[in-house]
């Protein structure tokens, strides 16, 4: 057993330190500021027997899902900043069909391979019908798109793929010109809308540790393209992914900032074609012992799907799924990449 981990006051230091960046003193006070992150120090043995632990956190709309997770892997610190900015990270997601790099200055050219095969035929027969609702995630000015293509003839998997693509391409201008203010809401039919934008925005400020422990990377993630520090990193990306069985495009951002024992990992799904709106993660790496590494992310989305009446139930079924699926995808990750 790691030494590391004896104390179970410690471990919770870890946590939290993992989170921020930042060492203090006063291990009393860090203990406090883990615990409320919904940690305890037994977590400790389910961590160092391989298990991810889990704890729900504050959401603080009727949209929003939220929880923590945490996990302890045999792999250095430095290896995980290469995977971060890389698009390996998706080779352990069993849900993803396709994925790439989106150069800033090519974005095009990088969405070239993004696209419909023969295999999405029941997604293309929904697309061809849809005029608005929650069945997709586009704008007015999308379906617009959408509709001018389909009655002009162009109904082809070739061609939805196209206009698809130019709608992503569209969607990754927009977000590099005017970050979460850029992203435009979804139609949902006979007039209502959903502010996509609104719902990161309140993900981003529902981040109490973020804002306070390292202020900084906190406005850089909120205020994306303005006040960018330049310790940051980014990366961005294009997933097709299946979602509630069915295939998806996801436009991805991640910053990462590096300093001598940790990284910080932020990720956000600024752009989602169904299911749920928007998603975003906020992670720390921190070695332990130069024998492996603690991660731990808090992770939010958001979905009409649990809004609304017995939202109660729907955010406990909702957290179940996210928590389940998560558990999942952090276990594969280690599996694979912890060597």
């Amino acid at each position: 057993m790691c030494v590391l981990f004896l104390n179970p006051r410690f471990f919770l230091v870890l946590l939290f330190v993992a989170v921020s960046g930042y060492a203090y003193g006063d291990f009393g006070e860090l203990s406090n500021i883990a615990s409320s992150l919904g940690f305890k120090p037994e977590d400790e043995k389910k961590l160092l027997a391989g298990e991810v632990i889990t704890a729900d956190l504050p959401e603080t709309t009727d949209k929003m899902l939220a929880e923590s997770f945490a996990i302890y892997a045999p792999i250095h610190t430095y290896k995980v900043a290469d995977l971060a900015l890389s698009e390996r990270v998706f080779a352990a997601d069993t849900n993803v069909i396709a994925s790439g790099r989106i150069d800033p200055l090519k974005i095009e050219a990088s969405l070239s391979k993004a696209k419909f095969t023969s295999a999405d035929s029941g997604e293309l027969k929904q697309l061809r019908k849809f005029t608005g609702g929650d069945a997709f995630n586009l704008s007015t000015e999308e379906i617009a798109r959408l509709r001018a293509s389909i009655n002009s003839g162009r109904t082809s998997t070739k061609a939805l793929s196209k206009v698809y693509r130019e709608i992503l391409a569209g969607r990754m201008k927009a977000y590099l010109k005017s970050g979460i203010r850029g992203v435009a809401p979804y139609d949902r039919g006979k007039g209502a809308k959903t502010s996509a934008a609104g719902d990161l925005e309140a993900m981003t400020k529902a981040s109490k540790l973020l804002a306070k422990d390292a202020p900084g990377l906190y406005r850089t993630f909120l205020d994306y393209p303005k006040n960018q520090s330049r310790r940051i990193e980014h990366g961005f990306f294009w997933v097709k992914r299946k979602v509630e069985k069915r295939p998806t495009f996801v436009l991805e951002h991640r910053i990462l900032e590096r300093s001598p024992v940790n990284l910080t990992i932020l990720r956000r799904e600024f752009f989602v074609g169904h299911s749920y709106n928007v998603a975003q993660a906020i992670s720390g790496a921190y070695t332990i012992s130069n024998k492996g590494t603690l991660f731990f992310s808090t992770i939010r989305s958001s979905s009409d799907q649990v809004a609304g009446l017995m939202r109660g139930t729907r955010h406990t079924i909702g957290r179940k799924l996210m928590r389940d699926e998560l558990v999942t995808r952090f276990k594969n990750m280690r599996k694979r990449f912890a060597k």
